[in-house]
């Protein structure tokens, strides 16, 4: 053990804090892959990416409020008191900041934004401290139009990543809204009712019932959960009406553009964030995976940039957990993961032919072939043998002295077990696929 002065040197334990990961080379890269079908289909729909600062004004996030910061991790820089700056919860506030700074952005504006976020908030299945999120927005667009694309881009997401159940389940808080009038409930009570209504999944229809009982009293809880069952009872309220209006709209519109009729489903028991939706909210769930919650949510919310220029914009989008989908897909079983990126390992067989091998490697590299050269100590050719097989590498490059004679080059195919030689010519259109 290494000594410092004397003394030995405390041992560090190799842990992360609780509710973080790490991801080694075969999470790694499936993830890769994942971000890029998701980055891919966002833009195959018209949506631009915009990136925002990791650390935002605490005044910011908050919106000057306190409670806000019970999630919030602070960041203390160099130059600032403690608390000034913090690092993002999510991506919807650094929009509507960067949407007030630059209010010349055409509109309607359609972004996306695929990044890491930070909440202080206890961890558990699918969920943890640090996590991606990958999220759409449309900005300055009211039509229900820009709702169902919403629901469009985020089908086409999944259906790109070859996830086969998944179900959309959408609302409209317009609709909840009509609850006090129809359950005789004051309507600064809505949002205690809807805190209870939204813990369905968690806590199941019955005992939801029971909790409105114990807020409300026997005859409106019947009333409030009569309405989530039938909402058209109350059709003759405003609201409401509008609300049943817009969702048929939506989902109409959303089949129009190729969304499954099937992978759709209205739930009246939808809420979402209490204080944050306006109008149409939805939630995108995998009936095979418990315990986990939402793999994407989101909805209507046009007061985006009240906290900031006093006005209101509206706003549709969603946001889909990155690790949270990878954990859903782990279960699922359907995660081909690989231990690497390279397609073929040259072996390092004889210190006579290193400018040959870097030759080589150039020009494999030139042809867009990931190409590794062997760099252990150990040049035997077992041990090269046995470490590409071990890292689950597809083809090993064997060039010694008898291949270097023939000018010709062995091309060993670790998965089949056969073993030819080639020219390079021939090796290069072997490895790149063609």
């Amino acid at each position: 053990m290494a000594q410092i002065k004397g003394k030995k040197q405390k041992r560090v334990k190799p842990e992360l804090p609780g509710g973080f990961r790490d991801y080694g080379p075969a999470d790694a890269i499936q993830r890769s892959k994942m971000i890029q079908t998701i980055r891919k289909t966002f833009e195959d729909f018209g949506f631009d990416p915009i990136e925002t600062s990791a650390v935002e004004r605490t005044e910011v996030l908050t919106g000057g409020e306190k409670e806000s910061g019970k999630i919030i991790f602070n960041v203390k820089g160099s130059q600032e008191k403690k608390g000034d700056s913090s690092l993002r919860f999510d991506l919807t506030v650094p929009l509507a900041r960067f949407i007030s700074a630059n209010p010349e952005i055409p509109k309607p504006f359609k972004r996306y934004q695929i990044g890491s976020v930070w909440r202080g908030e206890s961890p558990q299945a699918g969920r943890y401290r640090e996590f991606m999120q990958a999220d759409v927005d449309i900005v300055g667009a009211t039509s229900v139009e820009a709702d169902a694309e919403i629901i469009a881009v985020f089908y086409n997401v999944l259906k790109n990543l070859g996830v086969s159940d998944f179900r959309i389940k959408m609302n409209s808080r317009k609709i909840l809204n009509g609850i006090p009038a129809y359950a005789k409930l004051k309507n600064e009570k809505l949002f205690d009712a809807l805190r209870i209504i939204d813990k369905k999944d968690k806590i199941g229809s019955d005992a939801v019932q029971k909790e409105l009982e114990k807020e409300f009293g026997k005859k409106v809880s019947e009333k409030i959960i009569e309405f989530i069952k039938n909402p058209q009872a109350a059709r003759n309220t405003g609201i409401v009406n509008e609300g049943l209006s817009d969702l048929e709209a939506i989902f109409s519109t959303a089949r129009g553009l190729g969304v499954e009729e099937s992978r759709m489903e209205i739930d009246y028991s939808i809420v979402r964030g209490l204080g944050y939706y306006t109008g149409f909210v939805f939630e995108i769930v995998f009936p095979a995976v418990l315990g986990i919650g939402s793999i994407v949510a989101g909805g209507r919310y046009d007061n985006l940039v009240l906290q900031f220029t006093g006005k209101k914009l509206p706003a549709v989008g969603a946001s889909l957990g990155v690790d949270r989908l990878y954990a859903a897909l782990e279960k699922l079983g359907v995660l081909k993961k690989k231990r690497t990126t390279v397609r073929a390992l040259l072996m390092n067989l004889s210190p006579q032919l290193r400018e040959k091998y870097i030759e080589l490697l150039r020009d494999l590299r030139a042809a867009n072939i990931n190409t590794s050269f062997y760099l252990g100590d150990d040049k035997a050719f077992q041990a090269q043998l046995a470490y590409a097989v071990k890292m689950e590498i597809g083809y090993v490059i064997i060039y010694g002295e008898n291949e270097k004679a023939k000018g010709m080059f062995a091309l060993k195919n670790l998965v089949t077990r056969e073993q030819r030689e080639v020219s390079r010519e021939e090796l290069i259109k072997i490895l790149r696929g063609s």
